[in-house]
């Protein structure tokens, strides 16, 4: 567990992606220690799982911090979800076009991760083979 000043980040190493729960509270006072924290395992470059559920109180900095987020693993092609709960149903209310990549679980995010890996894989294995040299029909 990463102690972020009135949030909790627990980290959950999967096969498919890492899971990043977060609890407590998003606010101005520690939304960019959050994104600090969340940046950290976007290094790695393996799909990632916000799991924010379970998240008491999401404020203005905090969404605008997801967002972000959101943008910089939209550039960096890193596959993500967001694993909606209350704080952030009551912001999306008002903001309805957001664009967050937003799952009811993490059952969900996992099995949307595991539709991306193997329809990449597809796609890179095509491209592949137009690559290969064609044989000759006999």
């Amino acid at each position: 567990m990463i102690d972020c000043a009135g949030a909790q980040v627990h980290v959950h190493a999967r096969s498919l992606a890492t899971v990043l729960r977060i609890d407590g509270e998003i606010d101005a006072a520690n939304a960019e220690l959050v994104a600090q924290v969340v940046r950290r395992f976007a290094r790695l470059k393996a799909p990632l799982v916000l799991d924010i559920s379970q998240l008491e109180f999401l404020g203005s900095a905090g969404l605008r911090v997801l967002l972000m987020l959101d943008e910089e693993h939209r550039e960096a092609q890193l596959h993500n979800n967001v694993v909606s709960g209350a704080a952030l149903r009551r912001l999306t209310r008002v903001v309805s076009d957001h664009g967050l990549p937003v799952v009811d679980s993490v059952p969900e995010a996992l099995q949307n991760t595991h539709e991306f890996i193997h329809a990449r894989r597809r796609l890179l294995t095509g491209l592949a083979r137009q690559g290969e040299p064609q044989r000759e029909a006999r």
